[in-house]
């Protein structure tokens, strides 16, 4: 097992948080297997760390993760981000280490936000898990404003008291008090609210004295601790009574944030006298029912509309409209938005895609984020690759939340995740993926020459194989072969899975089509696996076939190589037969048909006999020849080898030695006579007769005359296919193998007119007749 090499640091993140960080090589290269592609990815988290966790100031949270990894424990670490950001770049590294726990003590301000754990093995594979929100609860004692004592001696529309709530998270609710109670629903008395940090002052419009007393601001945040602060309180002595007035807005528009489920409060204030008219609508004209029964109800004289038990319809634009006897209609806009908790419609799963293959993976999850500004939008998504952002708005494209790629490298298999997320929460779903390497080399298969027939059509086709299917293309001296080259040509072609086959089509091929021909074959994916095919195209006349073959001799357990000339146009196809039932010889075991050449490996006795061998190209009748393959001696067997070729040395001297003995011992007993003999009358007689007789003698044949063809003698007859020669179209009939032999064919065979008169031909051997020499003795006579 391949272990995981680095080392780690340790080291004070802050004076409350220890943190330990794996380094580790990020190189992948080493994993890959030998197609090239990377091990499946096999990653799981069976530990997610709370969603979320609220805690006040201070205090300490702890977070566990645990998984499983494609290559032993997987290593951990901690990753933070105040806002969720798809650069995950800017993500802080807090912390690592394999118990999957994180302490985090002593809490500040700064440190609420996301927490996700990070896992990650040694192929390279990471995973994120979800977002942990750690929400640091806080109320600061120092208010931003307080209110101060007033005295009032004129009679004014209406009398602000500030008040400013100090920092808080979350922010912090206003109460007043006056004289020490509760001030709650009172006509003429509203809280001012300007933007979300600046709200809280009370307005009393149309104050009288009876407004006057003690009144103190109080900041309530029910999750700090304290869990409330409260100024001291301010005098107001108002002297004289107010007057009736036009409406003034003090309430701006906002929105409002809402879970679904929960309640909502909307609010709308203005300032008049007497106490302005309120109708709340949605958008500009549909009008709220508040009636008895109704979800919808108003409070605090029509200033408020309470929404009880909040759904996902109600989310959108309500008016708050407002008038008394001295103002015309005016309006306060409050959108609600609706927050629903997070759903994937698409659950992603395990996949294995084909490399360089155009594909999408859809990542569709409903919940309302109010960040987008439109509340029917669907929530943020974001995509990752083993802990990194994978959309580079090139190769990798988001839209609608799905991730459109054109085609993963091999070393882009790892662990994908689908975030979504909005302002209350953020969750993932996460699938392996795995690259296959399905391409395959492109190969090509068709001929290396086309013969065409002048003024004949033409198919030729080139077989191209690979995946996916090439892309093939044809050439003809350089120039492709399109839809514009030549109305002659056309190009056909029929495709499978990892099989294209083109076919060429020249019509009435012509002088000027001799040339070189290309079919080029080029991956769809990979440009570099190309294959290409050359093909010479030459054009000429019909010529029959013709074919000779000799006889040869073979020696044992050695390699014979038969040999057969052919002629003819086109390139005539050879067939081998051997013995007189023609039983076809292919390629297999000792046997190689090569066309025009037989070979056949360590030759048998069983090999001996009439070998058969057949030309024919469609022009004409189909031409024959015959030779018989004999056994010969193998004079390996006497020299073979080094003892082998001593011993033949021997056998050979011994002869010579023989042979010199033999001629010294005729000289010794040769005695020439002293005198010729005398012949006898007879003999005189028999010499006469010889001197007068005309026949030759046994054993020699006469020198033919000039012209003469003798018996038996053997020729070349003239081809046609070596005189018939387009010389236009660079027609040379093709010969497919050997040299020219002496034609067994052509033969001009006679019948012997003498049965005294000796034959030969070109397989006979001439031996002269060896005369027996006679001792002649002397005569006694």
């Amino acid at each position: 097992m391949q272990r995981l090499l680095g080392y780690f640091l340790c080291f004070a993140f802050l004076p409350t948080i220890m943190e330990c960080r794996t380094v580790k090589s990020t190189a992948t290269d080493n994993f890959l297997l030998p197609s090239g592609e990377k091990p499946e990815p096999k990653m799981t988290i069976t530990v997610q760390p709370k969603s979320k966790t609220m805690t006040t100031l201070g205090s300490s949270v702890t977070l566990s993760c645990a998984g499983t990894a494609t290559i032993g424990t997987p290593t951990i670490s901690w990753l933070f981000t105040v806002d969720i950001t798809p650069v995950i770049s800017s993500w802080t590294t807090l912390a690592g280490g394999t118990s999957g726990t994180l302490v985090l003590g002593n809490l500040q301000k700064e440190e609420g936000g996301y927490y996700f754990c990070q896992l990650s093995d040694g192929y390279g594979y990471s995973l994120v898990s979800q977002g942990a929100l750690v929400i640091v609860t806080y109320l600061e004692s120092e208010f931003a404003d307080y209110p101060e004592a007033q005295t009032v001696t004129n009679s004014q529309s209406y009398l602000k008291i500030p008040c400013q709530p100090p920092p808080s998270n979350p922010a912090a609710t206003i109460n007043w008090y006056k004289d020490g109670n509760l001030v709650e629903s009172v006509e003429n008395m509203f809280q001012e609210y300007k933007s979300e940090s600046e709200y809280g002052s009370l307005i009393i419009f149309n104050p009288s004295t009876s407004d006057s007393g003690d009144y103190a601001c109080e900041a309530v945040n029910v999750n700090a601790n304290p869990e409330r602060r409260q100024t001291s309180a301010a005098t107001i002595d108002i002297q004289v009574d107010g007057q009736g007035t036009y409406a003034q807005k003090f309430v701006q528009d906002h929105y409002v944030l809402v879970k679904k489920g929960d309640d909502a409060v909307l609010t709308a204030g203005a300032t008049g006298w007497p106490v302005p008219e309120y109708k709340w609508t949605l958008g500009v004209s549909t009008e709220i029912d508040t009636s008895s029964g109704s979800r919808f109800s108003t409070a605090d004289y029509g200033r408020q509309l309470l929404i009880s038990n909040v759904k996902t319809e109600d989310r959108g634009t309500y008016w708050g409209q407002y008038s008394n006897v001295y103002t015309d209609s005016a309006v306060v806009v409050v959108r609600l938005y609706v927050i629903e908790d997070i759903a994937f419609d698409t659950v992603l799963s395990a996949k294995t895609v084909e490399h360089l293959t155009p594909l999408t993976f859809d990542c569709q999850c409903s919940g309302t984020p109010y960040t987008s500004g439109d509340p029917t939008a669907p929530p943020s998504v974001l995509w990752l690759r083993d802990g990194q952002s994978i959309v580079d708005g090139d190769r990798f494209q988001q839209e609608d939340g799905s991730l459109i790629m054109s085609g993963l490298e091999m070393t882009e298999a790892g662990m994908y995740q689908c975030f979504c997320y909005n302002t209350l929460e953020i969750t993932q779903s996460y699938m392996s993926v795995t690259v296959k390497n399905m391409t395959l080399p492109v190969s090509i298969e068709g001929p290396d020459i086309a013969e065409a027939v002048y003024s004949q059509n033409i198919w030729i086709t080139c077989i191209a194989l690979g995946y996916p299917v090439p892309v093939v293309t044809w050439y003809k001296d350089g120039a492709e072969i399109s839809a514009s080259y030549d109305d002659r040509y056309t190009v056909t072609q029929q495709a499978t899975s990892n099989k294209v086959t083109s076919v060429l089509r020249v019509i009435s091929a012509w002088e000027s089509d001799v040339g070189t021909l290309i079919c080029r074959a080029v991956n769809q994916k990979v440009d570099t696996y190309t294959a290409q095919l050359n093909i010479d195209f030459v054009v000429g006349h019909e010529i029959a076939p013709s074919i000779t073959l000799s006889d040869i001799s073979i020696q044992l357990n050695s390699q014979i190589t038969v040999e057969a000339v052919v002629y003819g146009y086109p390139t005539p196809n050879v067939t081998w037969y051997k013995g007189e039932d023609r039983v076809p010889i292919v390629t297999g075991g000792r046997y190689t048909a090569q066309s025009a050449i037989l070979i056949i490996d360590e030759a048998q006795s069983s090999d001996q006999g009439l070998y058969i061998v057949m030309a024919s190209n469609g022009v004409g009748e189909d031409a024959y020849a015959n030779a018989t393959i004999s056994i010969g001696v193998n004079t390996t067997l006497l020299v073979g080898s080094a003892g082998g070729i001593c011993g033949l040395f021997l056998v050979l001297s011994i002869l010579i030695l023989l042979y010199i003995l033999f001629r010294q011992k005729q000289k010794k007993e040769y005695v020439p006579p002293l005198t010729a003999p005398t012949p006898s009358e007879q003999e005189i007689e028999k010499r006469i007769r010889m001197s007068r007789s005309s026949a030759s003698p046994v054993g020699f044949n006469p020198k033919p005359g000039l012209g003469e063809i003798p018996k038996q003698s053997v020729y070349l007859r003239e081809n046609p296919a070596l005189t018939e020669v387009n010389t236009k179209s660079r027609n040379l009939p093709p010969i497919i193998r050997g040299p020219l032999d002496s034609a067994k064919d052509s033969i001009i065979s006679t019948e012997e007119s003498d049965s005294d008169s000796s034959s030969y031909n070109s397989n006979t051997k001439i031996v002269p007749a060896r005369v027996k020499k006679s001792k002649v003795a002397p005569s006694n006579s």
